[in-house]
């Protein structure tokens, strides 16, 4: 975003309130769960908060929130994964049968399907409207890379939503 600069002579109270709701909705879109989102992005904000007196010095404060949340999401997803393998694992073990998962939206089910990096880059580039090298900063990688997981990403999502569109 261009006025993130600007961010330096905000005080914390006011970075929060400006930025936490766009930051929720992008990492909705990365972890394809709100409360998670959310949970990731608070998190993120204490940690900044905790060190507001450097945090606030860096020229882009709210790229480093950002960078947190991403690698509290991330974290919580490998949490995630690794916990469903082994109950995976018990489940077949036992022969336990287990509940249906709930039906995610169609927002949620679409991008679920795209690998995680990007599943990451079209929501912080669509939903937060950051621009690639913005992007590439928050994910920790080139622009360049940015750009293949967008173009990826797109590649994907193009027949998807193809076939969403000829059942309406």
């Amino acid at each position: 975003m261009d006025d993130e600069p600007a961010v330096i002579g905000l005080d914390f109270d006011e970075v929060f309130v400006r930025h936490f709701p766009g930051l929720v909705r992008a990492l909705t879109v990365v972890s394809g769960n709100r409360e998670v989102a959310a949970d990731c992005v608070q998190e993120a904000f204490v940690r900044a908060h905790l060190r507001w007196d450097r945090v606030s010095h860096l020229d882009q404060p709210v790229a480093w929130i950002r960078r947190v949340a991403l690698n509290l999401a991330r974290d919580q997803h490998r949490r995630h994964t690794r916990g469903e393998r082994a109950h995976l694992r018990l489940v077949s073990d036992y022969e336990l049968e287990t509940e249906a998962p709930e039906p995610a939206s169609d927002l949620t089910d679409v991008l679920g399907q795209l690998p995680a990096r990007q599943r990451e880059a079209l929501a912080l580039f669509y939903v937060e409207g950051l621009n690639v090298a913005e992007v590439a900063a928050s994910m920790g990688i080139s622009d360049g890379a940015v750009k293949f997981h967008l173009h990826e990403g797109r590649e994907r999502l193009r027949p998807i939503l193809d076939r969403g569109g000829d059942r309406r």
